[in-house]
């Protein structure tokens, strides 16, 4: 019998299947992930601070990912840079688990030190069901800033109250 799914911080041993999670879900392309190893370093080091990478286990293996930090500059703002699940587990309850987990963290936090959380995604028909993920999970769309991405692919900020 399968285990329930548990999210925790992210460990070293993580680091590959992160990757291979992000390259997965269709985030990044193989040639494309090793942009994450910045941020997965300064994670493990202690270099960033503030900032978390969480996963998502099941039986034993990383099934979903999420990166956040505050947000510089801002009051009490966070930013959920990155959010990836395995294609297997889709649909199935992981990514409202992580965000959920995401959430709680955060406001465990305290008021004082955590507000809002955004998160960013692609306007792209791609990115259709992510948007309506986010939306359901009752975020808020509050900004479009046009051609981010590319022609016609724009970024679409989405915003939640943690207070």
């Amino acid at each position: 019998m399968p285990n329930t799914p548990t999210p925790r911080d992210a460990t070293r041993r993580d680091q590959e299947a992160i990757k291979q999670l992000a390259v997965a879900s269709g985030l990044f392309s193989s040639d494309e992930v090793s942009f994450l190893d910045e941020p997965l370093e300064g994670f493990f080091d202690g270099s960033l601070q503030g900032h978390r990478w969480l996963v998502l286990e099941a039986d034993g293996h990383p099934q979903a990912a999420a990166y956040l930090a505050p947000e510089p500059f801002a009051d009490r703002m966070w930013n959920l840079y990155f959010i990836a699940v395995d294609p297997a587990a889709q649909g199935g309850g992981s990514g409202t688990t992580m965000v959920a987990f995401i959430e709680s963290q955060l406001r465990a936090l305290g008021p004082e030190l955590a507000r809002t959380l955004i998160v960013e995604t692609s306007s792209t028909d791609a990115f259709a069901s992510t948007r309506a993920f986010y939306e359901r999970r009752g975020f808020e769309e509050e900004a479009r800033i046009r051609q981010f991405y590319g022609p016609d692919d724009h970024k679409v900020v989405f915003w939640k109250s943690l207070v």
